[in-house]
């Protein structure tokens, strides 16, 4: 009996260490497998953030405390006590603020420097507006415009075109998610200059064919739009162009300079906090809202996937010394949006006889909204002497 169970423990004794070896490995592999579908489900919803186009409704969640004619009350937070100059929009109009004129007891005082259209009274909800005026160039400054079809690969895209005298016409270009209403507030010293604008919108925009995945492309695809605002520009008597963009308008802009096959029209660029490196702002972004690195690396593996792209082919870094043009460069010190060491990166590269750099801490494309007249001013001396 004790030889049996001895031979018994002798023969079961070495299946032990298998059994626990095997119950490891599928844990390990179950762990890595599920680890692996959360890294990838969080970094495809990170990608998302980037490509998902999206053009929502307005929130108005600012509620005016109080207006005598010449002021507003409004409750202080980040964005109404922002100094500079900015627009206040609510359902039924639109007024524009000056800097602030005190903080007290919760609520902040502002100038209202003119109502655009509609009425403003205590009670009404408002939101603070980047863009400050609206809704088009004849509403906001009585300057004449019409609409137009700009004939692009993928159909018709509406644009914005403010006529001038001159012959160097303006192109346009938004940010992500954007549309014609972001170049409202430099319109007037560009038609000043002599300058026709056009104010375009490309491909996923409102009014604008999609993509064919219906996704953005960062401007590796929609420079397309741009080239095809050029030839429209040039057919309509256009001797050379100037390239404006805000944001990914940047990206757009600084691709199409690149690709174009007509890239001798391009006179002058001028980039209001622009995205240079889509990589490095993903990094930022990621760093602000407490996602791990690995997550951002493998949202950014998925955004070259999903969109069929190289994101290093968009860090206009690369090309720097390429430059040829003339730039003018509006880079917000405290842009929270865009990596802004890629631009300054990309200004000190640049050959400085070419390169205009002008600094900000008023936020992302709030270079404007901080300082107006600098800002106009710099706009109106790179178009007169490039």
């Amino acid at each position: 009996m004790t030889d049996l169970a001895q031979n018994t423990e002798e023969t079961q004794s070495p299946r032990r260490p298998r059994r626990w070896r095997r119950l490891v490995t599928v844990t390990l592999v179950v762990l890595i497998v599920l680890l692996g579908g959360v890294v990838g489900g969080a970094g495809w919803y990170f990608s998302g953030e980037v490509v998902n186009v999206t053009h929502g409704e307005y929130d108005y969640p600012v509620t005016v405390a109080a207006v005598n004619g010449t002021e507003v009350t409004l409750p202080v937070t980040d964005e109404t006590t922002r100094p500079g100059v900015w627009g206040l929009h609510w359902p039924e109009g639109r007024a524009l603020l000056g800097d602030v004129l005190r903080i007290e007891d919760g609520f902040v005082v502002r100038p209202i420097q003119r109502i655009l259209y509609g009425t403003l009274t205590a009670g009404t909800a408002t939101r603070i507006d980047l863009w400050a005026v609206g809704e088009d160039p004849e509403t906001a400054f009585g300057i004449p415009y019409e609409t137009v079809d700009i004939d692009t690969e993928l159909g018709g895209a509406p644009a914005w075109y403010v006529p001038a005298d001159g012959d160097t016409w303006v192109i346009a270009v938004h940010g992500r998610n954007a549309g014609p209403r972001e170049a409202l507030r430099i319109i007037p010293t560009l038609h000043a200059a002599g300058m026709p604008v056009l104010s375009i919108t490309h491909r996923n925009d409102e009014g604008a064919p999609a993509s064919p995945d219906g996704l953005h492309h960062l401007g590796d695809t929609e420079w397309r739009d741009v080239a095809a605002a050029v030839d429209y520009a040039v057919a309509a008597g256009a001797s050379d162009v100037v390239l404006y963009g805000w944001s990914m308008g940047g990206a757009v802009v600084m691709t199409a300079a690149r690709r174009m096959d007509d890239r001798d029209l391009v006179s002058g660029v001028i980039l209001d906090s622009p995205v240079l490196d889509w990589g490095s702002t993903l990094d930022k972004q990621g760093a602000q809202r407490s996602v791990p690195a690995p997550i951002v690396t493998v949202a950014k593996w998925l955004v070259e996937w999903r969109v069929d792209l190289d994101l290093t082919d968009l860090d206009q870094r690369r090309f720097a010394a390429e430059v040829a043009i003339p730039i003018l460069l509006f880079a917000d010190l405290d842009d929270e949006t865009v990596d802004v060491a890629a631009s300054l990166e990309f200004a000190e590269a640049v050959d400085p006889a070419l390169m205009t750099l002008v600094t900000t801490t008023a936020g992302h494309t709030a270079s404007w909204n901080e300082n107006p007249a600098g800002y106009e001013s710099a706009v109106t001396k790179f178009v007169t002497d490039r």
